[in-house]
């Protein structure tokens, strides 16, 4: 054997053994899904040049649109872990899913876990945030009943998923369940929704804690966080379905204030979840990010391998009115007396004037759904949401809205059409784990 073979077989002998030494576990999941909706108020628009309204409702970013789409829901996901010494391990996830760029990779989360006792351990790395209650594993979706869970909640209501820093375990046995504490700390930075990648916010300084009582079918928990937060990014000559554009300020900052509290039982084929969460914001950060509550409520029942279920879900809150406004009539507009300016509903401002802030989303939804199990490992779903998105100027008065237009969770793209007041979505999945 020549010496450079020698070397590479001495070397790779070392990692095998070295790899024995700490084995390293793989688990995986699997989702293929379709779905559809059925609002075609774009279809005579000329802004709209062959483009709809995209419901933002799946983990990655293409959203549910009037074509068939597979992109949405489908993702695959593998969990890396491995134990280092007695006391210490760690834990990975990448997640392959749907994106606008095509079907992207990326770390979801890794952490480092050091247990110091029983009942007391630290992760540090990029962790999952701990707000709701399927947070730890939101992307399988095998562990629970939807195809995704309710959106009004899950992914519009707090834009943060992870965080960069580092969390304490706290678990204590307390009468037949177990009472645990998770407080941490860290920072994230992620892209403003609708803003095409032009817009960011940096979180910092996030403290939070989620406190949670577990038993054999039950769960209940409340959590708190909050953060200071630095948006970045700004859009102009936005073209709208108003008759003129607007320029966009997006650059602010304020702090944030996000509680949830939720609740699940799984006893006697009966299946109960139900969540609230609650975001407040201030200073400049509120134009972008208004004040928002959602909440909702799932009632399923097993008969067999079967698994009817019916959600109720809403969102609803106020728009800043912070001054000056992120929304202006475009510069390029020029004056009310010069010919351009703002029409109404907004009013006859001078072009570059600031206006409004973002309208937060009104909306509620119905959905039905039907969950089979395969095997034990495999469970086949199918769904029917009726989303009503809320249309009544006097309602939409109340949020801070002087629109009098609401996009509920469907794109914020002004140069559309708002979606019909009710919006049917049809969806199908099938959850596998391994």
């Amino acid at each position: 054997m020549i010496p450079f073979l020698r070397k590479f077989t001495t070397f790779g002998l070392a990692m095998l053994a070295s790899a024995s030494a700490h084995a390293i576990q793989f688990d995986g999941f699997f989702t293929v899904g379709a779905a559809i909706h059925d609002d075609d108020t774009n279809k005579n628009n000329p802004l709209a040049n062959g483009r709809e309204n995209v419901y933002i409702s799946s983990l990655g970013d293409r959203g549910i649109t009037q074509d068939l789409t597979f992109e949405t829901d489908t993702r695959f996901g593998l969990q890396i872990s491995s134990e280092v010494s007695e006391k210490m391990k760690v834990v990975a996830q990448l997640l392959g899913r749907g994106t606008i760029s095509n079907f992207d990779a990326i770390i979801e989360w890794a952490y480092a876990d050091y247990e110091f006792a029983d009942w007391i351990s630290l992760r540090a790395g990029k962790i999952k945030q701990p707000v709701y209650l399927v947070n730890d594993y939101v992307e399988v979706g095998f562990a629970y009943p939807w195809i995704r869970p309710p959106v009004e909640v899950y992914y519009l209501n707090n834009p943060l998923n992870t965080v960069n820093g580092a969390a304490l375990l706290l678990a204590f046995p307390v009468g037949p369940g177990t009472l645990s504490f998770q407080p941490y700390i860290g920072s994230n930075r992620d892209d403003i929704p609708n803003t095409g990648g032009q817009a960011f916010f940096e979180a910092e300084n996030i403290l939070g804690i989620d406190v949670k009582y577990s038993g054999r079918g039950y769960t209940v928990h409340a959590s708190n966080f909050q953060c200071d937060v630095n948006t970045f990014g700004s859009l102009s000559d936005v073209p709208t379905a108003f008759g003129f554009p607007v320029d966009v300020d997006l650059n602010g900052k304020g702090e944030c204030d996000v509680t949830s509290a939720g609740l699940t039982f799984d006893v006697a084929n009966v299946v109960v979840y139900a969540e609230w969460q609650e975001r407040t914001t201030t200073e400049t950060l509120s134009r972008p990010f208004g004040d928002q509550e959602a909440w909702y409520a799932t009632l399923g029942y097993r008969i067999g391998k079967w698994l009817p279920h019916l959600t109720y879900a809403t969102i609803d809150g106020t728009a800043s009115t912070v001054t000056p406004g992120a929304v202006s009539c475009a510069a390029s507009t020029g004056t009310v007396a010069g010919g351009g300016g703002c029409a109404t509903p907004i009013g006859t401002v001078d072009g570059g004037t600031p206006l409004f802030n973002f309208p937060i989303a009104v909306q509620s939804s119905i959905t039905a759904g039907l969950r089979y199990e395969v095997n034990d490992s495999a469970a086949l779903k199918f769904e029917y949401a009726v989303v009503d998105v809320e249309n009544d100027p006097a309602e939409l008065a109340s949020t801070n809205n002087p629109l009098g237009v609401n996009y509920g969770l469907f794109n914020t793209d002004f140069t559309l059409a708002p979606p019909s007041e009710k919006v049917g979505i049809y969806s199908v999945a099938l959850d596998v784990i391994f």
